[in-house]
């Protein structure tokens, strides 16, 4: 028996992308649902099964911080892609995201962007979305269980992490803010804005460990 094509719903005021992003996946298994308002996109939500999100926090008649707070609440589990046309790494953005979203997995990508990226990030989002959420009702194999294991998985995320410094005799640990890129059971990615080499030692702090 066939699977029934996999939803996607696009909130976004700019006509051109829509028609982009739906043009693209015109011969693939996967439906592309649009909305250009808040009205449209909540009416949508009621009728469709969306496997993923992407929401434009910056349209210009519509709230996106209000969507992507009744996406979370409503949908905890399906992972979402926002869009902005301002800075994609700026703290003051992405603690406003958290604050909404702090639990669940989110990615954000910086207008203007290349189509074929984009596209990329939706194939990538709907597959770990499979593996991770329908997964567990469609296989249960020892084989499966061990490859979701050893997945790693996108995960967007400021954190704080110290490297210990040794001067002289003494060893003094380096207050750094990171962000987390990516992480799995058997490890985690890291970017910093201080170079790290190969045999650094990185402390997490507490609160990030639980």
């Amino acid at each position: 028996m066939n699977r029934a094509p996999m939803q996607v719903q696009i909130i976004d005021d700019e006509i051109v992308m829509l028609m982009a992003v739906s043009r693209a996946y015109r011969n693939k298994p996967t439906d592309i649902i649009t909305a250009t308002n808040i009205d449209q996109a909540l009416e949508q939500m009621n009728t469709f099964n969306f496997s993923l999100f992407l929401l434009d926090l910056d349209m210009k008649d519509c709230c996106g911080f209000h969507l992507l707070e009744t996406i979370t609440n409503r949908f905890p589990k399906t992972p979402i892609i926002l869009m902005t046309t301002g800075d994609a790494q700026s703290i003051v953005l992405i603690d406003k995201i958290q604050k909404i979203r702090s639990q669940y997995c989110w990615h954000i990508v910086e207008k203007p962007f290349d189509y074929k990226k984009m596209i990329g990030f939706i194939d990538r989002a709907l597959h770990e979305y499979e593996v991770e959420v329908l997964g567990d009702c469609q296989n249960g194999s020892s084989e499966y269980a061990e490859k979701r294991r050893c997945r790693r998985f996108s995960r967007f995320e400021r954190i704080n992490i110290a490297r210990p410094v040794t001067t002289g005799t003494s060893c003094s640990p380096l207050a750094l803010l990171a962000t987390l890129t990516d992480i799995s059971v058997g490890g985690l990615g890291v970017a910093t804005g201080n170079a790290l080499v190969s045999g650094d030692a990185v402390c997490f702090d507490e609160k990030f460990m639980h």
